[in-house]
């Protein structure tokens, strides 16, 4: 019975570990329908489901089954993640703005970040803002994008790491974010 649960519990582990990926194109959905795609480098583990993290976002109020956070980090042990979710109840980017800076106080404190600037992500409309604060007692660097796929559904891009962590990873960061794309409603 002792020789099972050593071999049964890594076999567990591993299975319900977020999975090591090679470059995974994945279409994010939102009430049922795609919303937009997007790709993570080979080599960053990716997790599709995470419903703690939507839980200290906020997002799981409501008790909408299909809102999920999208989350990916490098496999090199870098203290860097990267999230993407919808953002509840935010039918514009004033809401957006809103609902993020509601998170102030769950994710971080000691905020300091630039003015929202207008831009544009794969022809969606989009405003992007970034910062220093403080998570869990450590200095860290952040980088938001809200954007806008479809009308009315507003999409909150997060970037967290340790102050320097984005010049190591600036290359897949980027990668990632210029591979988003809106996915047409079918």
């Amino acid at each position: 019975m002792r020789y099972a649960r050593f071999v049964v519990l890594p076999i567990l582990a591993l299975i319900l570990a977020p999975s090591l990926c090679r470059a995974a194109t994945i279409e994010y959905e939102h009430d049922g329908a795609p919303l937009f795609s997007i790709t993570f480098p080979g080599g960053w583990y990716v997790d599709e489901d995470y419903e703690a993290e939507a839980k200290a976002a906020g997002t799981d109020e409501g008790t909408d089954p299909e809102i999920r956070i999208l989350e990916a980090m490098p496999g090199d042990g870098t203290k860097l993640w990267f999230g993407i979710w919808v953002a509840p109840k935010a039918t514009t980017f004033e809401r957006a703005l809103e609902y993020v800076a509601s998170l102030d106080g769950y994710l971080f404190t000691d905020v300091e970040a630039s003015q929202p600037r207008d831009t544009e992500l794969r022809g969606m409309a989009a405003k992007t803002f970034y910062g220093t604060a403080r998570r869990e007692g450590e200095d860290v660097e952040f980088a938001v994008a809200l954007f806008e796929p479809r009308d009315e559904v507003m999409v909150v891009a997060l970037y967290v790491g340790r102050p320097e962590t984005w010049k190591a990873h600036q290359e897949e960061l980027e990668a990632v974010v210029d591979s988003l794309k809106p996915v047409d409603e079918r």
